[in-house]
C-alpha cells in the first residue's frame, strides 16, 4: 500500500428513479443503481475497472446533492449518530447484564435489582439465564477509528462551515459525554480516563494501517 492513497471525489443525485453517481475528474465514471444501499459497491467497482486497480487501493469522498440542495453534512452526520448509537447501546447491554449478575451475586432479589436498573423483574430473569458477557472493553483500534471520523468531522466543520447550524456534530456531542464522565469520577480516574484517551489517540497517529483506513 503507498504512504497516500488517491481520493475520488463522487457526487450523488436522484435522476429518474435511479441513485446516480458521477466521479469527478474520470470520464465515463458515472453509475446508476436502484438502491441508495448499493452505491459504495458498484462505484469502486467503477473506479476499479475503468482505471486497473484494486478497490481498496483509493480513497472515495462523498457528496449528495439534489437540486441546489448541498445534503452531504446532514447525511454524514446522520450517520455518524447512528453509529455512536449503535455502539453505545451494544455497551450499554453488556453493561447492564454485567451489573445484573454482580447485584445477584450480592444476594440482591429480582424485584431488587429491577428496581435500581429500571426494568422488569421478568427482564431480571432473561438476563440472568441467558450467557454472561462481562463488562465490555473496547477495542483500542475501534476507538481510534472512531474518534478520528469525529475529528476529521469537526475539522470539516470548522473549515468548511455545517450545515447544522445549532446542532452538536457528532465530535461535539462525543466530547461533551467524555467530559461530562469525566466530571463525574474522582480526580485520579479522571486523570486515568483522560491520560487513556490520549494516549489512543497517540497510538492512532503512528499506526500506519488505521492512518490509510476509510
Amino acid at each position: 500500500m503507498t504512504d497516500k492513497l488517491h481520493v475520488y471525489s463522487v457526487t450523488v443525485s436522484r435522476e429518474d428513479d435511479l441513485w446516480v453517481a458521477v466521479v469527478d475528474g474520470i470520464p465515463a465514471g458515472a453509475t446508476d443503481v436502484e438502491r441508495f444501499e448499493e452505491l459504495p459497491e458498484a462505484v469502486r467497482d467503477l473506479i476499479s475497472t475503468l482505471l486497473d486497480v484494486e478497490p481498496g487501493s483509493f480513497w472515495i469522498d462523498w457528496h449528495y446533492r439534489q437540486g441546489s440542495h448541498d445534503l452531504t453534512d446532514l447525511i454524514e452526520h446522520l450517520r455518524e449518530w447512528e453509529d455512536l448509537a449503535e455502539r453505545a447501546a451494544r455497551n450499554r447491554d453488556a453493561s447492564r447484564r454485567a451489573t445484573v449478575e454482580s447485584m445477584h451475586s450480592a444476594g440482591l432479589s429480582y424485584r431488587e435489582i429491577a428496581d435500581v436498573i429500571g426494568i422488569s423483574y421478568q427482564r431480571v430473569g432473561q438476563l440472568l439465564s441467558g450467557p454472561g458477557t462481562g463488562v465490555p472493553v473496547p477495542d483500542h483500534r475501534e476507538i481510534s477509528i472512531v474518534l478520528a471520523k469525529w475529528i476529521r468531522q469537526f475539522r470539516n466543520t470548522v473549515i468548511h462551515g455545517s450545515a447544522l447550524d445549532g446542532q452538536p456534530t457528532p465530535f461535539e456531542g462525543v466530547l461533551i459525554a467524555l467530559l461530562d464522565s469525566v466530571r463525574r469520577l474522582p480526580p485520579d480516574s479522571r486523570h486515568d480516563l483522560l491520560s487513556t484517551t490520549a494516549s489512543v489517540l497517540e497510538d492512532a497517529a503512528t499506526d500506519k494501517e488505521f492512518l490509510h483506513s476509510r
